[in-house]
C-alpha cells in the first residue's frame, strides 16, 4: 500500500479533482503545473501527467566519471572478459564488481564486453572530442587523420592545447592520458585486442594513438611516448598481433603511430629490433589485407627516419639483405611484387650510403635480370625499376660491368620490346637511357 501511495504521488495529475474549465484555462493550468516543460500554444491541451514524469528524470541520471575512475573501471571490465589474463582478482570479487547494472539474460563475460564497449566510447570522447561533431567533420577527410585523431581545429574544446598551440585538446584529455599511463591501461588494451569486437578495437586504436600523439602544453612532454619507452615489451604484443587476421590491422596502425617518434623507431628497428624481424617473418602471410598492412608498416619503419635506417644497414646489412632476398625469391606473386616495390624505395633513399654495396654485388644483378623475365608483367615492371639503378650507377664494380657486357645483346633485344604498351612518358625515357647505357658498355668492352 505504501508503494502504491508513492506511485500515486509521483504520477497523480496536478489537476485531479478540478473541473476541466475552458480551453484557455486548461492551457494556463498546464503551463503552470508542468513548469514550462511543454509549451502551450494556441490553447492546445497538455498532458500534465506526462510533464510530471519528465520532471522526475533527474532521479535516473548517471554520475559522470572522472578520467581516473573511467580508466580504473575499464581495467576492471577487461578483467571480467573471458580469455584475457591481466592478473585478475578473485572470482567472488569479480562477480561483485560486475553485479551492479548486470543486464538481464547476459552472463558476466557478456556484461563485461558490453561495459567495455560503452566505457571505451566514453574514453575515446575524452581523448579526441565529441564524436557527434568530429565524426561529421571527419567524413570530409580534411579534419581527421587515419587514426581518428583531430587535426587542427577539429577538436571540440580549446581548454588545453599542444605545446605549439596548434592542436586544441578536449578538456579531460590531459588527465585521461596521464591516468592511462599511470594505471597501465595501454598494455591491458593491447592484450585485450584479440577478445574484443571490431568497433571496440577501433576505439582502442584511436585511444592509444591519441595518447602517443599527445603533447603536454608548456613542457612539450610526450607521456605516451615515454610510457612505450619504459614498457617496450608492448612491442612484442603488437608484433605478435599480426598472427591473427582480426587484430593485425589494429596492431599495424598502432605500430605506425609509434614510428612517428625516432626513439620508438630505434626500439623497433635497432634495440632490440624484434618488431622489424617479426614483420619480415609475417610478410609472406596468405591473407592479402594483412600482408599489405605488414608491408605498409615495414615501409614506415625503414623509410621514415633515415638516420635510424642508415645505422641499421651499417650494423646488420647482411641480415636485412638476406630477408629481402627471401621475399624476392618467394613463389608467392604478391610477396615478390611488394618486396620489389619496397626495395626500389630503399635503394633510392640510401643509394649514396650502405645500399651502394647492394648495386655493386653481381648476385643481386643476376637476381634482377631473372625477375625481368618473370611470367607476371607487374613483377617485370617492378624489377626494371631496380635493374635501372644497377645500369645507371656511374661507378660500377668490375663484376657488374662484365655481366652487362656479356649479356648486352640479349638485354637490348629484350628491352626494345619491353612493355611498349605502357603509356608512361617517364618509363619510356628511362628505358631509352638504360638501352643507351647497355649499348655503350657493349661497345667499350
Amino acid at each position: 500500500l505504501r508503494s502504491c501511495s508513492l506511485l500515486f504521488l509521483f504520477f497523480r495529475p496536478p489537476n485531479a479533482g478540478q473541473g476541466r474549465g475552458t480551453v484557455q484555462q486548461r492551457g494556463r493550468r498546464a503551463k503552470r503545473d508542468g513548469q514550462g516543460i511543454r509549451r502551450v500554444e494556441r490553447g492546445r491541451r497538455v498532458n500534465p501527467r506526462r510533464a510530471r514524469v519528465f520532471t522526475m528524470s533527474f532521479l535516473f541520471k548517471h554520475k559522470t566519471r572522472t578520467p581516473a575512475e573511467l580508466v580504473k573501471q575499464i581495467r576492471l571490465d577487461l578483467k571480467g572478459i573471458e580469455g584475457i589474463d591481466l592478473g585478475s582478482p578473485s572470482p567472488a570479487r569479480m562477480k561483485k564488481t560486475l553485479s551492479f547494472g548486470t543486464l538481464k539474460g547476459f552472463k558476466d563475460g557478456d556484461v563485461a564486453l558490453h561495459k567495455t564497449a560503452k566505457h571505451m566510447g566514453q574514453l575515446r570522447k575524452m581523448l579526441v572530442g565529441d564524436e557527434s561533431i568530429d565524426g561529421r567533420v571527419g567524413e570530409t577527410g580534411s579534419d581527421k587523420d587515419g587514426n581518428g585523431r583531430a587535426k587542427g581545429g577539429a577538436a571540440t574544446s580549446t581548454s588545453s592545447s599542444a605545446a605549439d598551440g596548434s592542436t586544441p585538446y578536449p578538456k579531460d584529455c590531459a588527465a585521461a592520458v596521464t591516468e592511462m599511463c599511470v594505471q597501465g591501461l595501454i598494455k591491458d588494451l593491447c592484450l585485450a585486442l584479440t577478445q574484443l569486437d571490431l568497433e571496440v578495437c577501433r576505439d582502442i586504436t584511436a585511444c592509444i594513438n591519441a595518447v602517443l600523439g599527445y603533447t603536454a602544453a608548456g613542457s612539450g612532454a610526450k607521456p605516451g611516448v615515454d610510457y612505450f619507452v619504459e614498457n617496450c615489451q608492448i612491442f612484442d604484443v603488437l608484433s605478435a598481433g599480426f598472427q591473427d587476421d582480426a587484430t593485425a590491422l589494429h596492431c599495424g596502425n598502432i605500430l605506425r603511430e609509434c614510428n612517428r617518434s625516432p626513439d620508438l623507431c630505434k626500439i623497433m628497428v635497432l634495440e632490440p629490433g624484434q618488431v622489424l624481424w617479426n614483420l619480415f617473418e609475417y610478410a609472406e602471410c596468405a591473407e592479402f589485407s594483412v600482408q599489405s598492412d605488414v608491408f605498409d608498416t615495414l615501409k614506415e619503419l625503414l623509410l621514415k627516419h633515415k638516420g635510424v635506417t642508415s645505422e641499421l644497414l651499417a650494423d646488420k646489412y647482411d641480415r636485412i639483405i638476406g630477408e629481402y632476398t627471401k621475399l624476392l625469391t618467394s613463389e608467392a606473386y604478391m610477396t615478390k611484387k611488394l618486396g620489389l616495390g619496397l626495395l626500389g624505395k630503399l635503394l633510392l633513399e640510401h643509394l649514396k650510403g650502405s645500399m651502394l654495396r647492394y648495386i655493386n654485388d653481381p648476385k643481386n644483378l643476376m637476381l634482377m635480370m631473372n625477375l625481368l623475365k618473370d611470367k607476371a608483367p607487374s613483377i617485370q615492371y617492378e624489377a626494371f625499376h631496380v635493374f635501372k639503378v644497377f645500369v645507371a650507377n656511374p661507378d660500377k664494380a668490375q663484376g657488374i660491368v662484365e655481366i652487362l657486357s656479356r649479356n648486352h645483346k640479349k638485354l637490348i633485344s629484350y628491352l626494345e620490346n619491353f612493355h611498349n604498351d605502357k603509356d608512361n612518358e617517364q618509363f619510356k625515357s628511362e628505358k631509352v637511357i638504360v638501352l643507351q647505357q647497355i649499348n655503350l658498355i657493349g661497345l667499350n668492352h
